[in-house]
């Protein structure tokens, strides 16, 4: 279901009408984020093969950068890399499937043009005073801020926590999507 963009789209609207859930938006964020990141590494690989690496990162800017989802729509469906890499890939294995191989590895750090746009991910999705704040295990809340903390921030460091995200929504939420649905199901059939 989470592969498909319709059923998606319908799941998450439901998600966001019928339980006044943040989880959609955090998945919202996490793709333009992560389309963000992978551009940004992009930018960074074409920089090194052109031997600029003495020039200071630029930001990454375009019509999609991470921002918070303010309605119902989801603006990550129409960007060019959407049906690069699905909502349910973290984003080091997305730049793993869209990078050159051998470019990255486990120890790759956020790039800088992108570092703004993470801490205003992580303020709003895991900060101790956020009502946007996630409800995820303290455990994988307290890998991301150590991570900030020591300024060593993995490109697979938030990757747990869309998974635990991910967890939620189908536990949770589409309990109550099936039930919904199937009600839906039988009132047309009568």
């Amino acid at each position: 279901m989470l592969d498909s963009s319709v059923q998606r789209e319908n799941f998450l609207q439901f998600a966001t009408q019928y339980y006044r859930s943040g989880l959609p938006l955090f998945l919202s964020d996490f793709q333009l984020l992560k389309y963000q990141v992978i551009e940004a590494l992009k930018d960074s690989r074409h920089s090194t093969c052109t031997d600029n690496s003495h020039l200071a990162p630029h930001p990454v800017t375009n019509q999609h950068a991470v921002q918070l989802v303010k309605d119902d729509r989801y603006p990550h469906e129409s960007h060019p890399l959407a049906h690069l890499v699905p909502i349910t890939k973290g984003i080091f294995e997305s730049a793993m499937l869209l990078l050159p191989p051998n470019s990255i590895d486990k120890t790759t750090q956020f790039p800088e043009a992108v570092k703004s746009a993470f801490s205003n991910f992580v303020c709003t999705y895991f900060g101790r005073e956020s009502y946007m704040a996630v409800s995820i295990p303290n455990e994988v809340v307290a890998r991301i801020q150590k991570a900030v903390e020591l300024s060593n921030v993995p490109l697979s460091v938030l990757d747990c926590a869309k998974d635990e995200v991910l967890f939620l929504l189908c536990t949770d939420v589409f309990a109550g999507y099936r039930k919904r649905l199937e009600a839906q199901c039988c009132s047309t059939v009568s």
